[in-house]
């Protein structure tokens, strides 16, 4: 049997696995995406019959979307900084979906603070590396 038709060949059970994985965040990032426009549907009045609340659906989608985004990182493999950037994002997604599935509370208010920290954080990080990656060191100017 030539190497390249072994089904358990390291390459083939790695590609098998991305394919499954790549399939799995997109489903898992529709599911999500087709909530999301369900319950917008509803807030412009349209009629959308939803099987379940709206916080469920909501929670829902911010749970899946996180987990898709967890997932993409197991497929791309990017550098720990990437990674670390990324998972913060995806977290803050998961903990938000957390906070939507809670009653209000002390703590759902606290988790939702730490939700809006992650944000921000999130986004200084990605406006601190997109500058920095941009600076250019500008030549001086002619003297007249």
């Amino acid at each position: 049997m030539d190497v390249a038709q072994e089904p358990n060949h390291p390459e083939d059970v790695s590609f098998s696995m991305n394919l499954l994985l790549r399939w799995l965040a997109m489903a898992l990032g529709a599911i999500a995406a087709a909530g999301i426009a369900a319950l917008l549907a509803t807030d412009a009045q349209i009629p959308v019959p939803l099987a379940f609340s709206a916080s469920a659906i909501s929670a829902a989608s911010l749970l899946l979307i996180g987990v898709s985004f967890l997932i993409v990182q197991a497929i791309q493999r990017p550098s720990l900084t990437e990674l670390l950037k990324n998972a913060l994002l995806a977290g803050a997604f998961l903990l938000w979906g957390v906070v939507e599935l809670m009653r209000r509370s002390d703590l759902s208010k606290k988790l939702g603070d730490v939700v809006i920290a992650l944000y921000v954080v999130d986004l200084a990080w990605v406006i601190f590396a997109t500058l920095n990656a941009k600076r250019e060191v500008r030549p001086a100017a002619p003297k007249h």
